[in-house]
């Protein structure tokens, strides 16, 4: 064959350098995997925020008393933000104020925690202090014979 045959490998109208990119470019492209690019996106979790917490009612004759506590309050926040599964943990030594923390915590609303991008139940544990305040002399008269002893 003479040197100009455009059949002839390697003469001046076939060149190998542009065959072989496109065939390296194929084979690159065929190892690509569609469901890489179809995978959800990572989300990280988060944690459940408080939304209302008021305070607990403090029995009345507890504070006149000067009687003060912290109740260790353990419970789930449901999907719905809505406490469940309150319990005491950690008792104050007064099952009035034990009692007025689980009431209270029973009440409080929460932004519920996510995982993979949805609401989740979240444990939580929650520290209910009382802290006892100054109460009228006259009104803590009223309510002295019902002082523990």
């Amino acid at each position: 064959m003479p040197a100009n045959d455009p059949r002839t490998p390697f003469s001046g109208r076939w060149r190998p350098l542009p065959a072989l990119s496109a065939l390296a470019l194929g084979l690159m492209l065929a190892g690509c995997n569609s469901e890489q690019s179809e995978q959800p996106v990572q989300v990280a979790p988060t944690q459940p925020m408080a939304v209302e917490t008021p305070p607990p009612e403090y029995p009345e004759e507890l504070a006149c008393a000067g009687i003060e506590g912290v109740v260790g309050v353990l419970l789930t926040i449901g999907v719905d933000g809505i406490p469940k599964n309150v319990k005491v943990e950690d008792t104050s030594g007064h099952p009035q104020l034990d009692q007025s923390a689980v009431d209270a915590v029973k009440g409080w609303k929460f932004q519920a925690g996510t995982s993979r991008g949805k609401p989740a139940e979240s444990p939580l544990r929650v520290p209910v202090k009382f802290t006892a305040p100054d109460m009228d002399s006259e009104r803590c008269r009223d309510v002295s014979g019902s002082l523990p002893q």
